[in-house]
């Protein structure tokens, strides 16, 4: 079985286009490689798949439909460019076929062939109207027939099939990922997936004050995100002592805020021993109290790196709408006990400003309380569910 995969965004790369096309040769062998040996040849705009053995193309199609960079492909047959050979490959590929209109969309990569994309299209066309005595229709066809040429093949595409668009995973660089068992955050990490990032994950639980089924819930959050990017590491992080030693030396109202500035700085911690250059949260302009625009700017200003909050403009039925079509929804939705939700002030602050949370910390050992916790952390390799 042959498959043709197109990419978009990585067309316009210029001279460092050769690197993205190759993370996507490795990302797509990498997706069809449980479906048997695979053999990618790289074409102008697009990798030829040959897939051999007894491999279904609706099963490879439904992981390639997790390849960021892939913009859409196709189910192909190729053969020799010369228009004898396309006019014999396109009449057998619809003998079988039922339609009453078609349109034909003949494309020349190779601009030194002898005759136009209009020049095949009429061919071809009118050779299918004879053979199956169906209608030319170029606005709306049961059946479009298409084909690129290239210069030293012919491609007939079957079935045309989008792909999620994006760019190749781990061709932008790496991240750290504070991820929670919520809907938000692996929404969050699927949006730096699509834009290349490599993740790895970072989860803050309170255990043993509270139950483990956080963890649970995160490493099928992460084996799901895996399946779009490959095995990833997934940090887990005590975060309980904490807690309790900012509960009995720090004022309430702050809390939460003391604890996301934490967080950024465990977080920075491990990005500093992996070599990531930024953090990634979940977090969505006034969704929750510690998200107003006050107590961001507070929590940001303990971090060094950048901190990217891809879901920052968006509501939470259009953060939802990306939990529902990754399949991560019914997995966020499950109960557990988060590690925000314990030792929680009863009226946390809504407003706050980096003076005097600040000079709180200045009372604190920041450094050995983060020290402390970044020794405990533990580093599980987590893959994906297919």
């Amino acid at each position: 079985m042959q498959i043709v995969v197109h990419y978009a965004e990585i067309g316009l790369k210029g001279r460092n286009r050769p690197r993205f096309e190759q993370l996507l040769r490795a990302n797509v062998e990498r997706a069809l490689a449980p479906l048997g040996k695979t053999r990618i040849s790289r074409l102008y705009g697009r990798l030829l798949v040959e897939l051999h053995g007894d491999a279904r193309f609706d099963d490879a199609a439904a992981r390639l439909q997790r390849v960021f960079g892939v913009a859409f492909f196709s189910r192909a047959s190729v053969c020799a460019p010369t228009l004898e050979a396309m006019r014999a490959a396109v009449l057998e590929h619809v003998a079988g076929l039922e339609f009453g209109s078609f349109g034909v969309r003949a494309r020349r990569v190779d601009k030194s062939k002898p005759w136009t994309s209009e020049t095949l299209n009429r061919e071809l066309g009118g050779a299918v109207a004879e053979q199956s005595g169906a209608r030319v229709d170029l606005s709306d066809p049961d059946l479009w027939i298409e084909i690129h040429v290239t210069s030293d093949r012919a491609i007939l595409l079957h079935e045309r099939r989008p792909g999620p668009g994006g760019m190749p995973v781990r061709s932008a660089g790496k991240l750290v990922s504070l991820i929670s068992g919520g809907i938000d955050s692996p929404a969050a990490s699927w949006r730096m997936l699509k834009r290349g990032a490599e993740l790895i994950y970072v989860h803050f639980h309170s255990a043993p004050y509270t139950s483990a089924a956080s963890q649970d819930k995160v490493r099928d959050l992460v084996s799901l995100l895996a399946d779009w990017s490959g095995p990833a590491t997934l940090c887990m992080v005590p975060f309980g002592e904490l807690q309790r030693t900012l509960v009995a030396e720090a004022p309430a109202a702050p809390r939460i805020v003391l604890y996301r500035r934490f967080m950024l700085r465990v977080a920075e911690a491990v990005a500093g021993a992996s070599g990531a250059l930024g953090l990634v949260t979940g977090e969505s302009l006034g969704q929750v109290s510690s998200q107003t625009l006050g107590n961001l700017d507070t929590i940001n200003r303990a971090a060094t790196l950048p901190v990217l909050r891809p879901l920052v403009g968006m509501d939470k039925a259009e953060i939802i709408a990306i939990a529902e079509r990754i399949g991560s929804y019914e997995i966020s939705i499950e109960p557990d006990e988060d590690c925000c939700s314990f030792l929680m002030p009863r009226s946390p602050a809504t407003w706050t400003r980096p003076d005097p949370v600040e000079e709180i910390e200045r009372g604190l050992d920041v450094l050995g309380l983060v020290e402390s916790t970044v020794k405990r952390i533990e580093r599980e390799r987590i893959g994906p569910n297919r």
